[in-house]
This record gives C-alpha cells, sequence and structure tokens, in this order.
C-alpha cells in the first residue's frame, strides 16, 4: 500500500475487522478507530471516510477514494465483503493476508542484513587503512630507508591506484546504477529484468517463489470473496511485483476469455509447475479454486522460507570467511610494519 506501512494498514485491518464482527455500526467503528490510530496518514484517511460515509457515500466507494492508502485489492475485498454480508470476515482474510506479507518481508530483509553489513565493514576497514594508517607506514619506513614487508607493499599497491582512481570508479559506479535504474524503470527493461531475475542461480528460485506467494495469495483472497475471477487475475498481477510473470498472468486472462479452462491456461504457461498446477486443476474441478489457490500459496510460502534458511546458511559463513580474510589480511598488511620497526630504526 503507498500512503502508510504495511504495519499500521495492518493494525487497521485487524481492528476494523475485530470491531465490525462485533456488529458494531460502522459510523461508531470508523470514529473510534480514527481516534486510536497513531500514524497521522492513516488517521486523516479514516477522518476521511468517516466523513464520506455520514455522506452517504457507499463504504466500498469511501476506501475506493482513498487510493494512496488501499489498492485496489483491498477495495475489491471490502465490495464484496459488503455484497455477500460478510464484511468482519473479508477484513479478516485482507489482515491475514496482509500479516504473512509483512512476516515475508521481514524474513527476506533479515537474510540480506547481515550480508551487507559485512559488505559495509570490508569497506570502512579498507578506506581507514588505504587512507589514514599505509600511508604513515610508507612516510616512516621511507625515512628509516628500509623496505616495507611485501603484504604492506601490495597493500600500498592497491590503495595508490584506489587513491589515484576514486573518483573514476565513484564516477563508472554511479554511472553504473542510474543507467541501471533508467533501464528497469521502462517497461521493456523491467520486463527483460524480472525475467533474468528469475533464472540467476541460487537467487532465481527464492524471486520467483515470492512473487507467485504474492499473486496467488492475492487472487485466492479476491476469490474467495467472491470477485469475478479475471478482474481478480487481473487485479493480482500487479501484485507478483514481476513484470514478466505480470505479463503472463494477463496471457492466461486472454486464454479465459477465450474460452480456455482456468488449469490449461495456468499449464500453457512455463512459469508453474509441479504441485501448483495439480491444486489448481483440482480446485477447478472441484469448485474449491479459493481454497486451493490458498494452499498453493502457503506451499510456496513454505518453500521460500525454506530456502531463504537454506541460502542464508549457505551464503553467510561463506562471505564472512571471505571477507573475515580480507579484513584479516588487511590488518596483517598494517601490523608487520609495526613488528619491523625497530629493527628499522
Amino acid at each position: 500500500m503507498k500512503g502508510v506501512s504495511l504495519t499500521h494498514l495492518l493494525i487497521f485491518t485487524r481492528q476494523f475487522a475485530s470491531m465490525m464482527g462485533s456488529q458494531l455500526q460502522l459510523a461508531y467503528v470508523l470514529e473510534n478507530l480514527a481516534k486510536e490510530t497513531p500514524n497521522r496518514t492513516m488517521r486523516e484517511t479514516i477522518e476521511l471516510i468517516l466523513d464520506d460515509v455520514l455522506h452517504g457515500v457507499d463504504l466500498g466507494d469511501a476506501f475506493a477514494a482513498q487510493s494512496r492508502v488501499f489498492n485496489e485489492i483491498y477495495v475489491n475485498v471490502v465490495r464484496a465483503g459488503l455484497e455477500s454480508g460478510m464484511l468482519g470476515s473479508a477484513l479478516d482474510q485482507i489482515a491475514r493476508y496482509l500479516e504473512i506479507a509483512d512476516e515475508m518481508r521481514r524474513k527476506v530483509r533479515g537474510a540480506f542484513s547481515y550480508p551487507i553489513f559485512l559488505l559495509i565493514a570490508f569497506f570502512a576497514v579498507f578506506n581507514i587503512q588505504v587512507f589514514a594508517i599505509l600511508p604513515r607506514f610508507e612516510a616512516m619506513f621511507k625515512n628509516f630507508n628500509k623496505p616495507l614487508p611485501e603484504p604492506t607493499q601490495f597493500m600500498l599497491a592497491v590503495g595508490g591506484f584506489y587513491t589515484a582512481n576514486w573518483h573514476y570508479i565513484l564516477v563508472l559506479s554511479v554511472g553504473m546504477i542510474v543507467g541501471f535504474i533508467i533501464w528497469i524503470s521502462t517497461r521493456d527493461g523491467r520486463r527483460i529484468w524480472d525475467e533474468i531475475k528469475l533464472k540467476i542461480p541460487l537467487f532465481g528460485g527464492s524471486f520467483r517463489m515470492a512473487s507467485l506467494s504474492r499473486l496467488l495469495r492475492t487472487l485466492a483472497v479476491q476469490v474467495e470473496n467472491q470477485v469475478n475471477l479475471v478482474t481478480a487475475l487481473e487485479l493480482s498481477a500487479s501484485a507478483s511485483g514481476n513484470r514478466y510473470i505480470e505479463e503472463v498472468i494477463f496471457d492466461i486472462v486472454d486464454d479465459i476469455r477465450n474460452g480456455e479452462g482456468i488449469a490449461d491456461s495456468f499449464r500453457a504457461q512455463d512459469v508453474f509447475s509441479g504441485i501448483v498446477l495439480q491444486m489448481i486443476a483440482s480446485g477447478e474441478e472441484a469448485g474449491e479454486f479459493d481454497k486451493l489457490l490458498m494452499s498453493a500459496a502457503n506451499y510456496y510460502d513454505a518453500l521460500l522460507a525454506e530456502q531463504l534458511d537454506t541460502m542464508t546458511g549457505l551464503i553467510n559463513p561463506v562471505l564472512t570467511v571471505f571477507i573475515g580474510g580480507a579484513i584479516a589480511g588487511m590488518m596483517i598488511a598494517a601490523f608487520l610494519p609495526v613488528f619491523q620497526i625497530n629493527s628499522a630504526i
């Protein structure tokens, strides 16, 4: 969602669902939620919804008017809940969806936080060595007319190249990053990059599972609340967060509109495979499409969590050894002159 954090939106949805499940009057619920919500943007949004409702605006339309906070998927499920007379249940499903999305986001962030910390630490130590420590030893040994230890000389050579060319390295790095951002901001560039992501060794499977999990869960929540399947697919496509998968979903929508079966339309796309296709086919046959879609989403969530744990278990030790070894090498290069300074004097 765009205007507030996922956490604040989840808290609001949980409270709204609980209060609507208690058969309280809608205006009273919204008024109390506005008073109790600590986030300013969320509070102002609820107040605007309350004002619309008090002026006779349909609740679904009132939510739709706040598109900076509630996307089309959220609004569609609210509308479906109103039409079925089960708004509390519909809000509960949205809350579960947001809760799982928040949990998976935290897991992904946690998996990459340690490697990023190690790289930052390595860069900091390298710059301290190159700009502050090693040049002093170089000047000191030059005064004594003594050669520095070979590891220190190697570090000085690397540091010398870095010091002489850091502005070129910076410009090149920034240029590559800016160029990449501009490229993926185009429709074709984003689609190509999103397709490449799915094929990256080790990481591609995780990207695919995360995208399909969001897609299937979003689709399941809408179908469970009687949103038309074609509409639900069109709205769910963007929830995947992957432009390539989004185009695949629109191809599936075209096939369904042309009379193809749901399972056959999914089976024609190589993004979906194995047990997920079986669940979709079984759901179509048994008329329990929403439940089996949710099962498929849970299956991908479990696989993604397992793969993230495996990746973290593999990458973190390897990265720790590699960066730890590099930092240890830099420390040796810095301390060797200390051990030899007495003989130099």
